[in-house]
């Protein structure tokens, strides 16, 4: 059965702060807001669900690890070289998208794939600027001995899936990878960018040397060139 058309969820207005102060109010606060997800003032359901996105995650990468360990390259290599080999011809840019990184990533490690000569390039005749990308015969033939223990694992992981739900759960995913890239574009807003939390600003106002009990500074930390705002 196909699930019903998505509905956009209200636009945040009026009301919406004193909504949060009361969601404050309980302990933990409510992570959600969300009619669908909030019952007898607990979201409980949806941290449920959010620890079982968390934990079919952490098998999966589990999974793929072993995957690129198999031919050895790293985990975002084995999904660059299976888009390429979908996709013969593919660009930096596409692969990016599809994979949800960014370009300065996906250029960074297809240099390596071409290093291992594993992916070649030839210039696009549309756009001099780009490239197009396909896998070499020793790219391809690393896949194709992969094939049987990818299979082998995927079948397990997946053998609850129907056809009906396979469809009904990729039109899910589909939606919430949309709203998410949202959500992030928003976490770099100029009103949310770089923002503490009261008491966490009291741990970043201290001097260096303090704040440990080693006495050294705490260490900065980086954004993964990995990931983008979308």
């Amino acid at each position: 059965m196909k699930p019903p058309a998505r509905q956009r969820p209200p636009h945040r207005g009026i009301g919406s702060e004193r909504r949060d102060a009361a969601a404050d109010e309980v302990f933990p606060p409510l992570t959600t807001s969300l009619a669908a997800f909030v019952k007898d003032g607990s979201d409980r359901e949806f941290r449920r669900l959010i620890y079982s996105f968390v934990s079919l995650t952490g098998f999966m990468e589990a999974n793929r690890d072993y995957f690129a360990a198999f031919i050895g390259v790293s985990s975002p290599q084995l999904l660059m070289m299976g888009v390429i080999g979908e996709t013969p011809g593919a660009s930096v840019s596409a692969i990016a998208d599809r994979l949800g990184v960014s370009t300065q990533f996906v250029t960074t490690e297809i240099g390596k794939l071409i290093a291992k000569d594993l992916v070649s390039k030839r210039s696009n005749e549309a756009d001099r600027r780009g490239v197009l990308l396909s896998l070499t015969p020793k790219g391809e033939t690393l896949l194709r001995e992969l094939g049987s223990v990818r299979r082998k694992i995927n079948d397990m992981t997946f053998r609850s899936l129907t056809e009906a739900r396979a469809t009904a759960l990729q039109e899910i995913l589909d939606d919430l990878i949309r709203d998410a890239r949202s959500a992030v574009h928003e976490l770099d807003a100029p009103d949310m960018r770089g923002k503490k939390a009261p008491t966490a600003l009291t741990n970043v106002a201290q001097p260096a040397g303090k704040g440990r009990p080693d006495g050294k500074a705490a260490p900065m930390r980086r954004r993964s060139s990995a990931t983008n705002a979308g």
